[in-house]
C-alpha cells in the first residue's frame, strides 16, 4: 500500500483540527484543558508508527532491541538509501544487530526468513518516512498533536495502559508503539479490570438493550468500560457508561474509552459526533494507536479490535452474526486470557447465532442477567485517576470533576515526564449555546429509572406539545405516526420512521434514546418491556 492511501496530505492533516474541532469541543463545559507537550520518547515513537502500516511486528522487536525510540530512529535515518554507502553499511548492520537481539528479548529466533521479512520491511519504512514534513522530528510536535490537541502517551507515561503488554506475552501481534488519545488519558488506567462490550452495528432493540445496561451497571460500580465507537452495539455501550453520572457524583462513577481503526481526525461514524464529544466532557477517552491522517480502512478495524481485547479484563459480546467484528474481538480475548462473555438470543435469528455458537463451543460464559455485574466484575471502586503531567493538579478540579465523596479514596501518585518543553498549551473549550442541537446541549438523561412521582396537584397538569422543544415535537409526532400504523413503538421503530420522514435532527438512535428520556422526565411518555405509550397529560 502506497504511503498517500495510508496518510493524508500533511497541509490537510494540519488543518483539519481547525474545522473539525468547532464541533468536537462545542459541546463541553467552559473550562481549560491544559495538554503538555509529548515527550522525546513517545513523540519518537509517533514517527515510528508513521512509518509503519498498522500493527508491525517487525518494528516492535527492533524497538525491543534498541536503546530507545529515538535511538532506533536515528540509525533508521542512517540507513536510509539516500545516505553514503558507507554511512548506510555501517548502519543497516547496526540495526540488524537491534532486530536480532529484539527478537531474541521477545523470546523468538532470528531465522534466514524472518531476516528476509526484516529487510522487506525496513524498505517500507523508508518509503513512509520520506512523507514526513520534515526530519527533525522535535520540530514535528505540533504536527503529530494536531496543534496541541491531541496527547500522545507511550509505554513510560503514568496514563499508559500496562495491559497491552499482554499483545507480546500472550499473542503473535505487537502493542502499539504509542497511543494518541483526545479527552482525559486517566480515563485509560481508572480501572484495575475494564469491562469491554462489543456486538454487531445492526443490533436490535434486544442487543441494544443488554450492551447499554451492562455498561450502565458496571460504570456505576466505578468500572471502565471499554468499547469501539461504532454504530449499534459500540454506541450503546458508551451511552450507558455515560448514562451512569446521572445523579450520581462524578467522582464515584466509571469512565469510558472508544478505540478507533484510523486518526483520531477520522473518527466515525458521524452519526455519533455528539457520542464522542459526550466521552470526552464526561472524562472518557478517545483512543488509536494510529497517526493523525490514518484512513480506516476495512482490515484496521481487525486490527483495532485487539485493543479492544487487550484493554478488557472481561469482554461481553451483547449480539453477534456468525462472522462478525464482535467474534474476531471475543477470538482476541479469549488468545489473551481474558473472561469472555455472551448474551443469548432466539436461535432463528441470524444475529444471534455467534453468541449462540460461542456458548454451545465453551469459547464463552453465558451472560445470565444484564441488570447486575457483580458476577462479572471485580469488586466496585472508585476510579482511580492518577496525576497526570500536563493536566491540572486535582486540587484544581473542573467542574466536571469535583472532589471525590465516596468510601474508597483515589490513589495518586506523583510522576515525571520529560517533555520536549515545559511550557503547556492551554484551550479553552467553550459550551454550545445553540438551542436546535438537542443532543449537544443536554446531559445524557436516565433511560432506566422511572418517571419520579409528583405531588396530586402537579400530576393533574397538562403537558402542552407545543411548549416542548422542537426535536421533542418532532419524536412525540413520530410517536403518534406509529401509533395510527398501528406498529409496536420501540426505539428502533422511531428510528426507522425518522429516517423515512429524512429528519436530520433525529440522525442515529442515541439521540433517539436521549429524546426519549427527556419526555419520560417530563412526564410526557411511558416506556415499560421496551415500548413507548403517550401520557394522558400531552394535548
Amino acid at each position: 500500500m502506497s504511503t498517500t492511501n495510508m496518510i493524508a496530505e500533511p497541509a490537510s492533516v494540519h488543518g483539519s483540527p481547525h474545522t473539525i474541532g468547532k464541533a468536537e469541543t462545542a459541546a463541553q463545559t467552559v473550562r481549560s484543558r491544559i495538554i503538555a507537550a509529548p515527550s522525546l520518547d513517545a513523540l519518537y515513537r509517533a514517527a515510528l508508527t508513521f512509518c509503519i502500516d498498522g500493527a508491525d511486528a517487525m518494528m516492535y522487536a527492533t524497538l525491543k532491541g534498541a536503546e530507545h525510540a529515538e535511538a532506533l530512529w536515528q540509525v533508521l535515518s542512517q540507513c536510509h538509501p539516500d545516505r553514503p554507502s558507507d554511512v548506510r553499511q555501517k548502519a543497516l548492520t547496526y540495526i540488524d544487530r537491534m532486530f536480532i537481539n529484539g527478537l531474541t528479548r521477545w523470546g523468538r529466533k532470528p531465522t534466514p526468513s524472518a531476516m528476509n521479512a526484516f529487510r522487506n520491511a525496513l524498505s517500507g519504512w523508508h518509503q513512509r518516512m520520506d512523507a514526513l514534513p520534515s526530519q527533525d522530528i522535535v520540530s514535528l510536535a505540533d504536527w503529530f498533536t494536531m496543534d496541541g490537541t491531541q496527547w500522545i502517551i507511550g509505554p513510560g507515561h503514568p496514563c499508559w495502559p500496562a495491559q497491552l503488554t499482554d499483545l507480546s506475552i500472550r499473542s503473535d501481534w505487537a502493542p502499539p508503539l504509542c497511543l494518541w488519545v483526545k479527552g482525559d488519558p486517566r480515563a485509560l488506567t481508572s480501572c484495575a479490570k475494564p469491562v469491554g462490550i462489543v456486538g454487531s452495528r445492526d443490533v436490535n432493540e434486544y442487543g441494544r438493550y443488554v450492551a447499554h445496561t451492562v455498561a450502565e451497571q458496571a460504570a456505576v460500580d466505578g468500572h471502565l468500560v471499554v468499547s469501539g465507537g461504532a454504530m449499534g452495539t459500540d454506541a450503546a455501550a458508551h451511552w450507558g457508561a455515560l448514562n451512569a453520572l446521572h445523579g450520581r457524583k462524578p467522582g464515584c462513577v466509571g469512565r469510558t474509552v472508544a478505540v478507533f481503526a484510523g486518526g483520531l481526525n477520522h473518527m466515525g461514524p458521524a452519526r455519533n459526533r455528539t457520542l464522542f464529544e459526550r466521552i470526552e466532557s464526561q472524562g472518557g477517552a478517545l483512543i488509536s494507536e494510529l497517526c493523525p491522517g490514518t484512513i480506516p480502512e476495512a482490515r484496521r478495524f481487525l486490527l483495532r479490535n485487539r485493543i479492544i481485547a487487550a484493554l478488557s479484563s472481561t469482554l461481553v459480546v451483547a449480539q453477534a452474526r456468525l462472522r462478525s467484528g464482535a467474534l474476531n474481538t471475543a477470538g482476541w480475548a479469549c488468545e489473551l486470557m481474558r473472561e469472555v462473555y455472551a448474551v443469548p438470543g432466539d436461535i432463528n435469528q441470524p444475529c444471534n447465532a455467534g453468541c449462540n455458537k460461542m456458548i454451545g463451543d465453551h469459547q464463552a460464559t453465558i451472560l445470565c442477567a444484564a441488570t447486575s455485574t457483580k458476577d462479572i466484575c471485580h469488586k466496585r471502586h472508585q476510579p482511580i485517576m492518577e496525576r497526570c503531567p500536563g493536566m491540572a493538579d486535582n486540587a484544581q478540579r473542573d467542574a466536571s470533576d469535583p472532589a471525590p465523596s465516596c468510601t474508597t479514596k483515589a490513589v495518586h501518585k506523583k510522576s515525571e515526564q520529560p517533555t520536549l518543553s515545559q511550557a503547556v498549551i492551554t484551550t479553552p473549550l467553550p459550551s454550545r449555546t445553540d438551542s436546535k442541537d438537542f443532543s449537544s446541549s443536554h446531559h445524557m438523561p436516565d433511560l432506566r429509572a422511572q418517571a419520579s412521582l409528583q405531588p396530586d396537584a402537579e400530576a393533574q397538569q397538562t403537558i402542552q406539545v407545543s411548549t416542548l422543544p422542537e426535536a421533542e415535537r418532532l419524536m412525540v409526532g413520530l410517536i403518534r405516526e406509529c401509533r395510527t400504523h398501528r406498529l409496536a413503538i420501540t426505539p428502533d421503530t422511531l428510528l426507522c420512521a425518522a429516517r423515512n420522514n429524512d429528519l436530520e435532527e433525529i440522525p442515529d438512535i442515541a439521540t433517539v434514546l436521549e429524546l426519549l428520556g427527556a419526555l419520560e422526565l417530563r412526564g410526557a411518555i411511558h416506556r415499560e418491556t421496551g415500548t413507548v405509550t403517550l401520557s394522558c397529560r400531552l394535548i
